[in-house]
Parts: structure tokens; sequence; C-alpha cells
């Protein structure tokens, strides 16, 4: 929530932070007046109450809560000391970020959880927005000892006593099932040794939900991030997980946090690339075994993908695109091969399968810059302009703004901001997520919003997710201090201009901040991965 004194306030309101930060909090609310395990009753039957009540009239935000107190409170929770729900969403909208839990031995019979505020970037709270709340939250929290899953608050300024028995060295404890709460959850040494043992089970592994994968990693890595982990229960987490996971959504999940490393460490030529290399193993398994049948340099010999009418044809299909894409990103050999060969026959006027095409366009652009890679963006920029579909225009920006040239960057970023080449309305997705994805763009786009960034505020005041993904899309991946100073001083200036990408550029210095200290924190632990690896 927002206080709104000005028009700019408005827009400010409506940006991804907001929608997203939104939706979370719905299926968290889902989770406290349901379970995850059970139906939605208590709370669709508040949605319903708060809509029959208010339609075709006016609603605040405690509106809202208010339907859901009272029918927690009649069907949930009847004690007189249940919380009020009314303040406990007010903890969470009321106040930003959110919290992490902490999650340790109090003595041979409990463990305690207590919460803090998390911070990407540790604890600078500089220029920080104070909390009417002090950054504490009243934290639903479901948990599991056992077979069964049970159910606590966690009030502000109060820690939670939970019964264990650590004698039995079997014995876990895992938060958030479903990962349906709004937090994440820092297990203490020990008690992160005793899960990672039950996990190691292939069957209590696969017992695991998908989302509860996907939980447990984002935790860790985001933990990481912040200093809160060392790098080595990141790489080992993932290594647990591979040999084991075979679902598409966890694997995209692993991907993602390979990946995400691979960013922050891009600055370093040789050790991103050794980092990929210790992957490149992993995914050329998955693509032997998932993607080569139906990925092959002769159309005619592959295999047709899965159709939705097969038994579960639908996942299988994209997990066979998934293995493509992932073995091409990290550059196996056999997949390349392939691109390559399907892009000459592009060239020529052989149309690829649509599903392969976006992977086949970004790895012949991502390749070292020769005379024939140029002229392959050239080829690829009159087919961007011979287009009339908006969804092949897509596809094909997104593999432009990968080439590894700076003249011809810094001509792409010049016809965005011509109407006659570029819509408008895809000028600052592609300058932002196109042109940006890589170091080099990076630095492109950013020398070139300050040169244009009168203009730019000009021309797309009302383009706000625009501005939005643009801001946050140039700025959050840089990892130097000398760019984050140069960065907040050309917008000391400019703060006014921003207008709705206000909470995304403050977003992204949190992010800037967070990926330097990565570096300080972590950069020797992915030398010394790397190092094992090679050995």
């Amino acid at each position: 929530s927002i206080e709104v004194s000005k028009p700019d306030d408005i827009t400010a309101q409506f940006d991804s932070i907001s929608y997203s930060k939104g939706s979370a909090l719905l299926v968290q609310a889902k989770m406290f007046m349901d379970g995850t395990e059970s139906t939605t009753e208590n709370f669709e039957n508040a949605i319903r109450s708060y809509v029959k009540q208010y339609e075709y009239g006016n609603a605040e935000q405690t509106d809202l809560y208010e339907q859901l107190d009272k029918i927690y409170g009649a069907k949930k929770d009847t004690s007189e000391t249940r919380v009020n729900i009314i303040e406990v969403m007010n903890t969470w909208t009321l106040q930003m970020n959110f919290p992490v839990l902490e999650v340790r031995r109090y003595d041979d019979n409990h463990i305690a959880i207590s919460q803090r505020r998390f911070l990407i970037s540790g604890s600078d709270v500089s220029g920080d927005k104070e909390s009417p709340y002090g950054y504490q939250w009243y934290v639903p929290i479901e948990y599991m000892t056992g077979a069964d899953i049970e159910f606590a608050w966690l009030k502000p300024h109060d820690t939670l006593l939970i019964e264990f028995d650590f004698s039995d060295l079997d014995s876990f404890i895992r938060l958030n099932m479903n990962s349906a709460g709004y937090y994440i959850v820092n297990y203490s040494f020990d008690l992160n040794e005793r899960l990672t043992k039950h996990i190691s089970d292939e069957e209590n592994y696969k017992a695991l939900k998908i989302p509860e994968v996907q939980g447990l990693l984002y935790d860790t890595f985001l933990l990481v991030s912040a200093g809160y982990k060392p790098m080595s229960d990141g790489v080992k987490l993932i290594d647990l997980m591979l040999l084991f996971e075979k679902r598409l959504v966890p694997l995209r999940e692993i991907s993602r946090q390979i990946s995400g490393v691979a960013v922050h460490i891009s600055e370093d030529e040789t050790l991103y690339k050794q980092w990929k290399s210790k992957y490149q193993g992993t995914f050329k398994t998955l693509f032997d075994e998932f993607g080569a049948d139906y990925f092959k340099a002769n159309a005619t010999a592959e295999k047709d993908l899965p159709t939705d009418a097969a038994n579960n044809g639908f996942q299988d299909r994209l997990k066979v695109l998934f293995a493509v894409q992932l073995a091409c990103a990290y550059e196996v050999e056999e997949c390349v091969n392939v691109a390559k060969a399907k892009f000459d026959a592009y060239k020529n006027g052989i149309e690829p399968k649509s599903e392969f095409k976006i992977t086949m366009l970004n790895t012949v652009m991502s390749v070292e810059v020769t005379d024939d890679v140029i002229d392959n963006w050239n080829f690829l920029w009159k087919k961007f302009q011979n287009s009339d579909s908006a969804s092949e225009q897509q596809t094909i920006y997104q593999a432009l703004g990968l080439i590894q040239d700076k003249d011809t960057l810094k001509k792409f970023s010049e016809f965005c901001l011509d109407p006659t080449l570029v819509r408008r309305s895809d000028s600052l997705y592609i300058l932002g997520r196109s042109i940006a994805q890589t170091k080099l763009g990076r630095e492109v786009s950013w020398d070139f919003l300050v040169a244009n960034w009168q203009r730019l505020t000009e021309e797309f005041t009302d383009a706000l997710f625009a501005v939005d993904a643009y801001i946050a899309g140039v700025l959050s991946d840089f990892a130097d201090q000398d760019k984050l100073d140069e960065i907040t001083e050309f917008f000391s200036g400019q703060l006014e201009s921003l207008g709705p990408g206000r909470a995304a550029y403050e977003s992204a210095l949190q992010s800037i901040k967070g990926n330097i200290g990565w570096l300080e924190k972590h950069k020797s632990a992915v030398q010394e991965s790397v190092k094992t690896s090679l050995n």
C-alpha cells in the first residue's frame, strides 16, 4: 500500500512488484484460511462475501481483510486468543520486503523459529523507509517433522518453539509446505544437514512436491546471494537434485539458478566458461535422453513431438524443448551443430519447426562474432522488418540482442527509437530485455539510457509496465561499485522523471548492491567448485 498525494503516486502503484506480491499474498491467505492440503472453502467464501457486499460500489483493502477475518474467526480458529486477520494483512501490505525465518536448535527437545527482515544486500538499509511494524510480520507457518503437516503462527517480535527429538538421528523439520508462504527459510547448519540427509533418499526426495523442490532451491540461492549461506550449500543441493530430478519445472528452476550464478560471474570470462562447462555434461545427458531424437540436422529424421493427445504429452513436449534449449545454451556441440544447420536451411527458405525456432536463432546469434555472424544478424533484421506477426518479431528481436558486437548493438538501440522501424510498444522491451541480456549489451544499454533519458521519459510516460521492465532490465545485473556510483549519481537529479519506474529503480539498486556483495562472498567458492569438477 502506498499513500497517494499526487498523480505520480497512482501510477507508481501499478508496477510488477505490486502485482507479484499481491498474488503471492493471496496464495498465502488461502493457506492460512484453509491449509495447502485441503479445499479452498473458507478462502473462497470470504472472497464471495466480499464481492457480494461491495458489488457496484467502492471498497478498500481493509474491507477484504474484514471478510477474511470474519470467516477465519467463525470457521478456522474460534479461540479468543486467535490472530486478527486485519492486523495480519497490514503487516504484509503496509511495509516493504518479507521475512527470513531462522530455524535453529533451542534445546534437546525444541526447535526455535524467529524472524527478521530479509535484505538481498545483507544489512544495508541506507535511504530506507520507516515501517509502522518494525519490519516484523504475522507469519503463517506450515511445517512437517514427521508424516503430518502442522500449523502455527509466528507473531511479531516473538519466538515460536516446536517440539523436536534431537536424539533421533533421522529426525528432520521442513517448513513452508507447497511453498505457499511469502517468506524464505534459513535452517541452521545441523538442521540443514538433517533435511539434506532425509531428501538424499530417492523415495523421500520424490515425495517432495514440485513447488517444494522449487522453494528449497530458491530459498537456498537467495540466502547464498545475501550471505546467509555459503555457495557450497547451493552447489551441493543442485548436485543432489540432479541425481533424481526428471520433472520439467524443477529442472527449469535448477537451470535458472545455474544460469543466475553464470550472470554473476560473467565479468570473468574464464570463470564464466568454466562454470558452464561444469554442467555441460549433465545437460548433454538430458539432451541425449529427452531431446536428441526430436532435434536433428535432417528434419525428416526427427521424431514427431509428443502431442496433447498422448498421456502426459504436453509436459513431455515441453521437456523436449527445454532439453534442446538448455543443451544449445550450454554449448553442447551436437545441439549447436544442429542449430547451425537448421539456420542455414532457414536462410534458404526452409522454416524450422516453430517450437525450435527460438533456440535456433538464439544459438546462432550467441556464437563468437565473425563476418558470417554479422551477415546472419542483417538477415534476421530484414526478417524482423518484413514480418507482420508480433510473436515472430518478438522471437527475432530477442535473438538480435544476443550478438556480441558493440557497433551492431548500438545501431539496434537507435533503431528502437525510430517508429518506422520498431513499433513503439516494443521499443523499451527490446532495449531493456533483449539488448541488455548480456554483459556487453548491458554496457551498451546503459550508455544509451544516459544519452537518451530525456527523450525516453518524454515519449514513454504512459507506458507504465514497459518503463518498469526497461529500468530493471538495464540496471539489475550490474555488479560493480563504480557502476553503482555512476547510476546513483545520474538518477539523483532524475528521480521525479522516473514515474512508475521509481520502484523498479530502487529495486534495481538493491539488486546491484546484492550482486557486488555476492561476488565478494562467493566468487572464490565458485572458483573452487569448478576447480573440483575440472579435476
